[in-house]
Formats: structure tokens, C-alpha cells, sequence
């Protein structure tokens, strides 16, 4: 298992996750983690009591850090589905951009740019189109359980990330 860091990506690794049904990956699902702190996200995500994670949790300033190993399935789409595959969680990479998730909370060009470096390269090893790089509302069952990542231009995300790429 690859569980080196990339570089300038810090690594703690939450006990919030299992084992993938299949390790094929073809989605990216984006959330807002609500909590306005980077260190207020991991010490929950450390929390084995939440049940919760994701792969990777993004500051407003850029700063990454790693909170699962790709080849694990973090636990932060829940009851989901994306194209008529349900449980998305088995499929997808879970980022959490930190804010506030009210819509007026900005998403920051570093914080921006620090996701769309960590999508650059997970389709260097996994076919992931711009089509299921997704919000966290787009994807949770039932429709409308989630609102987030509110006020985030994912077309704008998609762009930085180069453009449709499926390997």
C-alpha cells in the first residue's frame, strides 16, 4: 500500500476509515467542512467516536493535509449515489475544503488552487472526469440531505484542475 505523503501534503492518518470493496476510483466528491478551523477538522476526524473523514482537509491558506490513504475508504459521502452507483464512498476521494459552508464564507485562490494540485494528481493514476468531480450535495441521498460545499464555483475548481481528462 502507498502511503507515502506527496510533497508539501501532511499526513495524519484518522482510524475513521476501511477497506475499498474495489480499488478502482472514479470520483472526487468535494465538501465544506462546516468547522472554520483546519485544526478543529482533523482533531475530528482523529476522533474515532465521529465516524467521520475524508482523504484530504484544505486550509484557506493551501495547507493539505492527508487524513487516509487513497487505497482506503474514508467515510465522508454517507448515504450517497453518483450516476446510479450507490455507496460513493467506495469509489471516490473525499476533500474537505475548510469554511463555513453559509454561502458567504469564501473559498480562497490557495485553497483553490491546493484542490485542484491534489485532482492533478489523483488522474495521474485514476480516470476521474470533470463529469464526477462533485459536491457533496450533488451526490447525498436522499436529495437534499446536504447543501455543501455552498458557494463554491465548481466549474471554476474543474478548470484548474486542466480540463476534462479521463485516462
Amino acid at each position: 500500500m502507498d502511503r507515502s505523503p506527496s510533497a508539501g501534503i501532511e499526513t495524519l492518518w484518522s482510524p475513521n476509515v476501511d477497506e475499498r470493496p474495489a480499488p478502482v476510483i472514479t470520483a472526487v466528491v468535494i465538501h465544506a467542512t462546516v468547522i472554520p478551523t483546519l485544526d478543529g477538522v482533523v482533531r475530528r476526524f482523529l476522533d474515532p467516536n465521529t465516524r467521520v473523514s475524508a482523504h484530504y482537509v484544505i486550509d484557506k491558506t493551501g495547507r493539505i493535509v492527508q487524513m487516509a490513504p487513497i487505497e482506503k475508504r474514508a467515510w465522508h459521502a454517507g448515504r450517497s449515489a453518483l450516476d446510479g452507483e450507490r455507496h460513493v464512498n467506495d469509489f471516490s476521494v473525499g476533500i474537505e475544503l475548510v469554511n463555513r459552508n453559509d454561502g458567504i464564507d469564501p473559498y480562497p485562490q490557495a485553497q483553490l488552487e491546493a484542490a485542484a494540485a491534489v485532482i492533478r494528481r489523483l488522474r495521474e493514476r485514476h480516470a476521474i472526469p470533470d463529469c464526477r468531480i462533485v459536491s457533496h450535495a450533488e451526490v447525498a441521498l436522499p436529495a437534499g440531505r446536504k447543501n455543501d460545499p455552498l458557494g463554491l464555483d465548481l466549474d471554476r475548481l474543474r478548470g484548474l484542475c486542466g480540463g476534462d481528462r479521463v485516462r
